[in-house]
C-alpha cells in the first residue's frame, strides 16, 4: 500500500511507522477478540484485563494521528490523499478494539453457562470471523487487491449469517438474560467483521468510495 499510495521513489518513516502502528492495533485486537470469546463461549473466566489492553490501542490510534499531522505539516500539500487514508484505517482499527472490548463485557451479562446450539453456532461465527484478522492486515500490508476483496466478500456473506442467528434468537423461547448474551455477541461479531472490511476497502477503493457497499458505521 505504501508504494500505491506514495510512488516507487517515495520514502517516508513516518508513513511507514503509521502503518506499522495499525498492523499492531489489529494484532492486539484479535488477542483481545481471542480472550474475550474464550470466556464467552467457553464459560472460562477471563484471563487478562481488556481495558488496559484496548488502552493500547486507543493510543495506537493517537499515534498514527499525530504522525500523520506531523507527516503533513512538514508537506501540507503531499500525501494528502495516503493520510486521509491512515486516519480512516486507524478509526475502524480503534472501533474493532472497542468491540473486541465489548465481548468481554457481555461476559459479565450472563447469568448461567452458555451452552447448545445458540452458542455452537457462534462457535462456528467465530471461526469464521477469526482469520479475518490476518488476512486484512495482509491486504493492506501487501497492497492485495485479491485479499482485500476476499475480506469484503466474507463480510458480506458473513452479516447475512449473523442477521439470520439474531433472528431466530429472537424467536426463541431463550430466557431474556440468554437472548441478550446471544444477539449482543453476534452484534459485536458482525461490528468487527465490517470494520475489518472497511479497511480492507482502502485498498481497492479511491478514497471517496471506502466503505462502499459495506454497512455504514
Amino acid at each position: 500500500m505504501f508504494r500505491r499510495l506514495f510512488g516507487p521513489d517515495a520514502h517516508s518513516t513516518l508513513i511507514e511507522a503509521a502503518f506499522k502502528d495499525v498492523s499492531s492495533m489489529l494484532a492486539q485486537s484479535a488477542r483481545m477478540f481471542d480472550l474475550a470469546v474464550q470466556a464467552l463461549l467457553e464459560n472460562e473466566p477471563l484471563s487478562a484485563d481488556l481495558d488496559a489492553m484496548d488502552d493500547t490501542v486507543d493510543e495506537g490510534e493517537r499515534m498514527v494521528r499525530r504522525t500523520v499531522l506531523q507527516h503533513l505539516s512538514v508537506n501540507p500539500r503531499q500525501d494528502l490523499v495516503a493520510s486521509l487514508v491512515l486516519a480512516s484505517m486507524v478509526q475502524d482499527a480503534e472501533r474493532i478494539g472497542d468491540f473486541a472490548l465489548g465481548l468481554g463485557e457481555v461476559v459479565n451479562l450472563a447469568k448461567g453457562p452458555r451452552e447448545g446450539p445458540f452458542r455452537d453456532e457462534l462457535r462456528q461465527l467465530v471461526a469464521e470471523l477469526r482469520p479475518l484478522f490476518q488476512l486484512c492486515e495482509a491486504a493492506f500490508r501487501e497492497d492485495d487487491p485479491e485479499k482485500a476483496r476476499n475480506v469484503m466478500a466474507s463480510h458480506r456473506a458473513f452479516k447475512k449469517k449473523v442477521l439470520d442467528f439474531t433472528r431466530r434468537v429472537a424467536e426463541s423461547d431463550l430466557n431474556a438474560n440468554m437472548a441478550v448474551v446471544y444477539a449482543g455477541t453476534a452484534r459485536a461479531l458482525r461490528r468487527i467483521s465490517a470494520h475489518l472490511s472497511n479497511i480492507a476497502s482502502s485498498v481497492v477503493q479511491p478514497y471517496d468510495r471506502i466503505r462502499r457497499g459495506d454497512e455504514d458505521i
